[in-house]
């Protein structure tokens, strides 16, 4: 059974900087990577010459020493988000959908001021996606771009081209959106699905064909809460918490899933076996083609392959979902389906394209069509932690390398495991704010690594509420540190040997205050020797009085 959790598509941190800065976190490896179509500059490349070729993206100067935690693309533009809420958009802006003010073409990374005030958490398009929608950290959605049915569902089918707030659906905490064309799927955290758009197949679950200019909740969702959700060209799938897929609107090349190619389907309709049951945290649609990961990495496609887009070695559209049966020795954790297109992401890192190549977007080095997943060799010896695919473009976020002889990167253990979750929107049910950023985490494992936080959160999660705590007594650093240590046991910033004194002894001040009486001890093992005089005062100032016991007689000791 689907646990009572939401967001099935992770958001991302990774260090980031110029393509020929190696003294980065990173390193050269990290960053954002993209390929395909490049006509509006949607690469974010500086010129609009395609690529066959996962080419590194230069963030140097947009990045400002920041991190990126979020990409979408749409329909020849990209949005990249940073940790801080920054949001830089670049590519088609026709209808505004750069989220700058204007519809002048963007062909460079440009700052997007509107998204940017907005403390934005997420970000979200799709492949034949002209708008833009945001999240922020306290659950608020934000539209931009094109409009002409309603599918921003700010009450009107007037472009925009600054981010709006959608007031619909202010009160409600919303936590997963959806983007085509002409709709737009939004969930929110009690499972509850809300549709704007239009609605000529069906495509908003409603029952009938009246489009929306504002959200509508979808009432077969009441009481059947959405895990995750993604849109087509004019349809919707849908999976469930308790397990099993439906689908709705348009069908005419079997994307629906239904083992049929028929009229529309107005109404939310249950997947057959083994979909009907399967728990799927994540999906993605094309056009006309739909792709499906399972719980336990099994990869099912069907709808539209006359590009082979559902790499199953041919180009018969089938309108079955069918296991692809190549990808079954990689675990996948994550699909992105462009127009004609389909990337597969694996647990380890590496990326599986299949379909149309027609402008490079399989990253292949050819443009040549690929019927069944192939890798991209280019990426093999990187660490890719998010796929995403416009129209005819792909982007890849690549992390740190991995390196097996460091004992702090728990690869194949429970704390590597538990570390990819470090504030992973995936399933997350608790934000953080600090200093005004967000930081997600997951109450089933704070509240068995420390007992004040569960008394904490213990009213809030009994009252169904989703919980957005602020901690205004501590930087976000030194919080994140603190919850990478409940994650996983270690603190990576306490054994380098350029370690900050203040940053230090707030972290302990932080254990201090939580009774994290381990972690104190690797504090302690740790960091000792670190220090001198100087951090009496430091532990002084956060009434860490442990901290400045201990250092006093540290200090006297060093001193004999």
């Amino acid at each position: 059974m689907a646990t009572n959790h939401l967001l099935a598509t992770p958001a991302f941190a990774l260090p980031l900087g110029s393509s020929s800065d190696d003294e980065d976190d990173g390193g050269e490896d990290a960053g954002v990577y993209s390929f395909g179509q490049n006509t509006y500059g949607e690469l974010a490349l500086g010129d609009t010459n395609d690529r066959s070729n996962p080419t590194r993206v230069d963030l140097g100067r947009n990045s400002g020493g920041k991190r990126v935690v979020d990409v979408a693309c749409g329909n020849e533009q990209t949005a990249i988000l940073f940790e801080n809420g920054d949001v830089f958009t670049c590519g088609y802006n026709d209808s505004g959908q750069c989220a700058i003010g204007t519809t002048e073409r963007v062909p460079t990374l440009r700052f997007s001021p509107g998204l940017s005030s907005n403390r934005t958490a997420r970000v979200f398009s799709g492949n034949g996606s002209e708008h833009l929608a945001a999240l922020s950290a306290n659950g608020n959605l934000y539209t931009v771009g094109f409009n002409m049915r309603g599918q921003l569902g700010l009450g009107t089918a007037t472009t925009v081209t600054e981010a709006t707030l959608v007031e619909e659906l202010v009160g409600k905490r919303v936590v997963d959106v959806a983007c085509s064309y002409f709709h737009t799927a939004i969930v929110i955290d009690n499972g509850d699905l809300y549709a704007c758009g239009c609605n000529d197949y069906g495509q908003l679950g409603l029952g009938d064909h009246s489009g929306q200019l504002v959200p509508r909740p979808v009432e077969y969702f009441f009481r059947r809460p959405v895990l995750a959700v993604a849109c087509g060209q004019h349809y919707t799938i849908a999976s469930l918490r308790d397990g099993g897929v439906v689908a709705f609107g348009k069908n005419d090349h079997g994307q629906l899933g239904l083992d049929r190619v028929s009229e529309p389907v107005l109404q939310p309709t249950r997947l057959a076996p083994p979909l009907d049951r399967a728990v799927v945290p994540q999906l993605s649609c094309g056009y006309h083609h739909t792709a499906i990961v399972t719980e336990d990495g099994a990869v099912y496609t069907f709808g539209r392959n006359d590009y082979g887009q559902l790499g199953l070695g041919h180009k018969l559209h089938t309108a079955r979902p069918t296991h692809v049966e190549s990808l079954s020795r990689m675990r996948i954790t994550q699909v992105a389906c462009g127009c004609y297109h389909t990337l597969a992401l694996s647990g380890d890192g590496k990326v599986f394209p299949f379909g149309r190549n027609n402008h490079g977007q399989l990253g292949l080095e050819t443009t040549v069509d690929c019927l069944s997943p192939q890798l991209i060799s280019t990426l093999r010896n990187k660490s890719v932690i998010k796929v995403a695919a416009g129209f005819y473009h792909s982007v890849c976020l690549v992390g740190m390398l991995k390196d097996e002889n460091q004992s702090t990167n728990g690869s194949g253990t429970l704390s590597g495991d538990l570390r990819k979750m470090l504030n992973n929107s995936t399933r997350s049910d608790i934000t953080f704010v600090i200093e005004g950023r967000p930081l997600f985490a997951h109450s089933c494992i704070l509240v068995a690594r420390c007992e004040p936080l569960e008394k904490m959160l213990d009213g809030r999660m009994k009252d169904g509420s989703q919980p957005e705590i602020a901690i205004p007594e501590y930087s976000y650093d030194v919080f994140a540190a603190f919850m990478e240590f409940l994650y996983t046991d270690q603190v990576v910033a306490l054994a380098t040997p350029d370690l900050a004194a203040d940053f230090a002894l707030e972290l302990h001040a932080l254990a201090d205050q939580y009774l994290v009486t381990s972690l104190r001890r690797l504090f302690h093992t740790l960091v000792e020797a670190k220090f001198v005089q100087t951090n009496v005062n430091c532990s002084h100032h956060y009434s860490a009085v442990h901290v400045k016991t201990h250092y006093c007689k540290f200090y006297q000791w060093r001193m004999l």
